[in-house]
């Protein structure tokens, strides 16, 4: 059997419990639409499966007897973490085969095809997060836009460092949401919970880790650094690139050369980033009598359509929502 239930505090359950294959296809494909399940197993199998969603993550425990596949055809709403407690599962994701057991986690990336072959008896916790959120927070770490794929390894070494860390902070994190025990104090659940992505992204090896790496960023190329001065004094006005260059006295080739080795990005994406920024901090504070369209035109926004979907691309909600938050919160 299997049910979905909604509590307080914006903390969602999924319970499953059972021993019929085709009901916990049925389940899965409910929970991810865009990549229907598909389970084989023998007769023998048995499953509990529990997951508490919080904000931008899922916790999971899964605990598994007999044999049994599931497979995904991708791409899925979100990545899949596992964290192996004990027994092992073999992952297969875009033809190679991945080894889940002692501290050997897995990262499932959402945007492939995954099959997983769970050799009973076995038990887990997982993670479950879009990749549009780790996007945004590897944005706001680097500040800077991320575009195209973040290319996480799937495997993740649970033994030294972050990832040490990290198998031991999740279980805690489940046992007080299970509980009860962290929704008695909201303020520690956010920090728990924040903390645990952040050593996630530092745990997976992805594109970007080497720059998560760096003790200090290098100083920025006189060229670079005129440009987000200038960016920053004239952010509502219509800049172009041939404007940008212009006042930081390079060619145009020059400067998209700076932003492209030392920001990672183009000077307009770097330019709307920061703007998106601003747009932000403004809605945030909830001030009475202003809208998204006025926010929106201050900052230089002038399709309305486009700069909804890029800031909730960004940030993960429509600006309309940041507002109606941070009204409340001073209403409150």
């Amino acid at each position: 059997m299997w049910r979905v239930e909604s509590v307080p505090s914006k903390i969602d359950h999924f319970s499953l419990k059972g021993t019929c294959s085709e009901e916990l296809a049925e389940a899965l494909s409910r929970l991810s639409p865009q990549s229907p399940a598909h389970v084989q197993g023998d007769k023998t199998i048995a499953y509990d499966i529990h997951a508490i969603t919080n904000g931008p993550i899922a916790v999971i425990a899964a605990h598994y007897e007999g044999d049994l596949t599931v497979q995904h055809q991708g791409p899925a709403e979100a990545n899949i973490i596992m964290l192996p407690l004990y027994g092992r599962s073999v992952v297969t994701v875009d033809g190679r085969q991945i080894l889940s057991e002692g501290r050997r986690g897995v990262f499932v990336n959402s945007m492939s095809a995954s099959t997983t072959q769970f050799i009973g008896p076995r038990k887990h916790l997982g993670l479950r997060i879009s990749h549009d959120e780790l996007t945004r927070r590897l944005a706001r770490r680097l500040n800077t836009p991320i575009r195209g794929s973040l290319d996480f390894s799937p495997e993740i070494d649970l033994s030294v460092g972050f990832g040490s860390l990290l198998v031991q902070l999740v279980p805690v994190l489940y046992a007080g949401l299970r509980d009860g025990t962290l929704l008695q104090s909201p303020i520690a659940l956010n920090l728990l919970t924040e903390t645990t992505i952040e050593l996630l992204i530092e745990a997976a090896q992805h594109r970007y880790s080497p720059e998560l790496c760096r003790v200090a960023e290098p100083p920025l190329p006189k060229a670079v650094k005129r440009a987000v001065d200038y960016m920053r004094a004239n952010i509502a006005r219509p800049l172009s690139l041939e404007e940008i260059a212009t006042a930081c006295g390079v060619s145009r080739r020059t400067l998209q050369s700076g932003f492209r080795n030392f920001r990672n990005t183009t000077p307009l994406a770097f330019l709307q980033h920061l703007r998106l920024e601003s747009v932000h901090q403004e809605l945030m504070t909830g001030e009475p009598g202003i809208s998204v369209k006025q926010v929106a035109l201050k900052w230089g926004f002038i399709h309305r359509g486009r700069f909804s979907a890029d800031y909730r691309k960004r940030y993960g909600v429509y600006p309309s929502e940041t507002l109606r938050i941070s009204e409340a919160d001073c209403a409150d």
